[in-house]
């Protein structure tokens, strides 16, 4: 049988599967490992009632609360025309773009961003992207990527169990060919973003 990636592809996707093993329940088979992220639309740090509390937090807030002062006669200017021109341009590629996820922060899909974006323990921001979709016989798990900076153990930042995701079934606009919507029982939806574009058909299947 002809591997259904490139040959650049298939040694990370060993790389994946050895990564991902770890998390697996005696007799269930991993049938798919994929590097994701989130639709570039989709809210970029979560509100704050629903950021988890990580190690050393409490430290790093005090040494912003010093610098705070510094930060609003030096930072915030920067940071409002930053965030203006941003919006603009959010604005203009959400026209382009479409609807990237519906539901709210305690539906399916605000669940499955707010596991992303939480990222993994060790990271203080909550504005992560990036993750691993791994598919088994029996469930989904959002795992941390392996890092190539340094030597991390894998996380896991959430699971479902089979029966609770979906493909969407309205397909989004086709000229988004990196694009896979995931869709939960309660009618909510979140746009993902698939590492590789020749995934997206593997990872639609998958999830169908």
């Amino acid at each position: 049988m002809t591997h259904p990636y490139p040959e650049s592809l298939q040694h990370e996707d060993v790389q994946l599967a050895e990564h991902s093993r770890g998390f697996l329940w005696p007799g269930e088979t991993l049938t798919g490992v994929f590097p994701m992220g989130l639709d570039g639309l989709i809210r970029g740090r979560l509100p704050r009632r629903y950021r988890a509390a990580k190690p050393g937090e409490g430290r790093e807030a005090g040494f912003w609360r010093v610098l705070a002062p510094v930060y609003w006669v030096f930072g915030l200017p920067a940071y409002l025309l930053e965030s203006a021109a941003g919006g603009t341009c959010r604005g203009i590629w959400r026209l382009f773009r479409g609807k990237v996820r519906a539901g709210g922060w305690e539906s399916g899909a605000g669940h499955f961003i707010r596991a992303v974006r939480n990222g993994p323990s060790y990271d203080a921001g909550y504005d992560n992207d990036r993750y691993l979709l791994a598919f088994t016989d029996r469930r989904l798990l959002l795992l941390t990527e392996p890092s190539t900076l340094r030597s991390r153990p894998p996380q896991l930042l959430a699971e479902l169990p089979r029966g609770q995701f979906a493909l969407r079934r309205e397909p989004h606009p086709p000229r988004h060919k990196d694009r896979v919507d995931i869709a939960f029982p309660d009618g909510s939806w979140a746009a993902l973003d698939a590492g590789h574009r020749i995934q997206v058909e593997q990872i639609a299947y998958l999830l169908g």
